[in-house]
Order: C-alpha cells, then structure tokens, then sequence
C-alpha cells in the first residue's frame, strides 16, 4: 500500500465521521442546540431532518470510498465534486442570504476537506511513492 494511500483511506474515513455526526446532530438537535450555532428557531423541523439524512447517505458514501481507493475511485472523485458544491452553495448563502457565522465556518471546513481530498488522490493517482 502506498503511503498515499493510506492518508487518503484514514482522511476519508475522517471525513466519513464529521459528515455522520454532523447528520445526526441536525436530526437530533432541537431549536436550543440550533440556536445556539446561530440558526433562527423553526416552526418545523421537515428541512433540518432532511439536511440530518443526506449528511448520513453522504457519510456512507465516504465510508465506501475509503474503504477500497482503487475499486472506489470514482466515489473520490464524487466526494470532491460534492465538497466543491458544498462550499459554492454555503459561501453563497452566507454572502447573498443570511450571515450565519456556521454557514461560514462550515464553507471553509468543507472546502479544505475537498481541497485536501483531492490533492492527496492526485498525489496518489501519481503514484510517485515506492510501496511500503
């Protein structure tokens, strides 16, 4: 296994881990706990949930991609793709609709999450490292 590799399986599975507990705290979460990162209380809670359950899909998505980077490879690449939208979408809301200090914070975190995502799949793609 290359070395590359090997960062790439543990950072997928790293994010795999944030994007499960970020799904289940937007499930779980009541009004008080999304409150207090800076969202406005809701009279329902439909959208939130649904945002809980895509992060969970999306979690399984990235467990499967570390699971086997060679057999995977094209989830990698759709991990990238989503963090790109991810980020395109939360600095957009936070610039043009409503400056919530978490959509920030969160664009950068997603964002640096593809970034490194796709620099260490490049990385291995090349295939520069001697196996260990």
């Amino acid at each position: 296994m290359y070395p590359t590799e090997r960062i790439l399986r543990w950072f997928l599975l790293i994010v795999a881990v944030h994007t499960f507990g970020v799904g289940l705290v937007l499930i779980v979460a009541g009004n008080t706990v999304m409150e207090f990162f800076g969202f406005p209380q809701l009279e329902s809670r439909f959208f939130q949930m649904q945002g809980g359950f895509f992060h969970l899909l999306f979690s399984y998505i990235y467990w499967k991609a570390s699971t086997d980077v060679n057999r995977y490879e094209y989830l990698i690449l759709f991990v990238v793709v989503v963090k790109c939208v991810a980020t395109v979408f939360l600095f957009s809301y936070y610039f043009f609709i409503e400056r919530v200090i978490m959509v920030l914070l969160s664009g950068f975190v997603d964002g640096g999450m593809g970034v490194i995502i796709y620099l260490v799949f490049r990385k291995w793609k090349s295939k520069e490292y001697v196996p260990q």
